[in-house]
């Protein structure tokens, strides 16, 4: 019974020792850090800026010891940047960091403050790289229908009907109207309250009482009231 107590006492040490010098040779290794850390999912930011953006603000260097990387303080400071949403920063195999990076969709293009919004109704600032696919809107709106807009955006991109059939979105600072992609009338949403069910009511319009005659004729759809699509000709 001691010699099996005996045993199982040392190869517990043997793991401690194992564990602790595999630790401490890990955090004496010297890595190196540029644009090959971070992963490819971005677009509207390059890596580079990613990476001298920490470099400014002494979060990294060119090279560190593992030992010495602040792996928190690192992704603190990447969400901070208006482009990303999370990321995850952490030591990968053979001791290289790895920055995985959880990019900002925009949806919106608000052309009176020339700035996205994102799915959940965040600020994006423009890019000097690329130009995504977003719906753009004209005129003003309160930053607490942020996330609503965002959502109607998301919907009509995501919708191959109504991206399809949807040029832009504006407002009258009353109301909300959609501008037609293919014909020259308005549809009149009203407010964004049952946008869903608003659009889905045009669509099943759209589909069953479709006539180019009838289609030249209409100056405005509307689609303010419940349940209800009313048409205004020329």
């Amino acid at each position: 019974m001691k010699i099996k107590f005996f045993i199982l006492s040392l190869l517990l040490i043997i793991m401690v020792f194992t564990v602790t010098f595999s630790s401490i040779n890990n955090n004496n290794r010297l890595v190196q850090i540029n644009q090959s850390n971070v992963s490819d999912s971005i677009s509207m930011i390059s890596k580079d800026s990613i990476i001298n953006y920490l470099k400014l603000l002494d979060v990294i260097k060119d090279s560190m010891y593992v030992g010495n990387l602040d792996l928190f303080n690192i992704e603190k400071n990447i969400d901070n940047i208006d482009y990303i949403k999370d990321s995850n920063v952490f030591i990968g195999i053979n001791s290289s960091l790895e920055i995985e990076i959880n990019e900002r969709i925009p949806v919106i293009e608000l052309k009176n403050l020339n700035v996205y919004l994102d799915r959940d109704g965040t600020i994006v600032p423009k890019s000097k790289i690329n130009e995504p696919e977003t719906i753009k809107f004209f005129g003003n709106i309160d930053s607490t229908n942020y996330r609503k807009i965002s959502n109607l955006g998301s919907l009509i991109i995501n919708d191959e009907f109504l991206n399809h059939h949807i040029k832009y979105i504006f407002s009258d600072s009353k109301e909300i109207f959609i501008k037609s992609k293919n014909h020259d009338y308005n549809i009149q949403l009203g407010s964004l309250e049952m946008f869903k069910t608003k659009l889905l009511n045009y669509k099943f319009f759209y589909v069953t009482k479709y006539d180019k005659d009838i289609i030249s004729q209409i100056e405005k759809i509307n689609l303010k009231f419940e349940n209800q699509v009313i048409v205004e000709k020329k």
